[in-house]
């Protein structure tokens, strides 16, 4: 009775995995990708202010984030800006990578054209 229930068993379980072999695919096939991040609109654009057309006279600032060994790059454009504008007053500013609004707005003032640092 046991081998017969077994026999059984296996005829069933035969017959439910052909059936699912020979049903074929289905008819259609739906996919829905969604985006994790949502809907982000994008960041405001500004376009560049138009160049400076002399540096003689003008305040040049120079922002650097601080990067190991940038202050020996900067020391030297630092040095050929005076050789090369004597009049020109280099103003410097260090801070993290993103100026940040209330930075950007505060450089802008104090400056007519800004030098713009960051590693790698």
């Amino acid at each position: 009775m046991k081998r017969l229930t077994s026999c059984l068993m296996v005829g069933v379980l035969f017959m439910l995995g052909w059936s699912a072999l020979t049903a074929g695919p289905p008819d259609t096939v739906s996919l829905e990708v969604m985006n994790p991040r949502a809907k982000i609109p994008p960041p405001p654009f500004f376009p560049p202010s138009p160049r400076v057309k002399e540096l003689s006279g003008k305040k040049i600032g120079i922002y650097w984030l601080g990067k190991a060994g940038g202050d020996n790059f900067w020391d030297g454009v630092d040095e050929l800006l005076k050789e090369r504008y004597p009049t020109a007053t280099i103003v410097r500013y260090r801070g993290p990578f993103d100026l940040g609004d209330e930075m950007a707005a505060k450089i802008s003032k104090e400056v007519d054209t800004v030098l713009y640092g960051v590693g790698d």
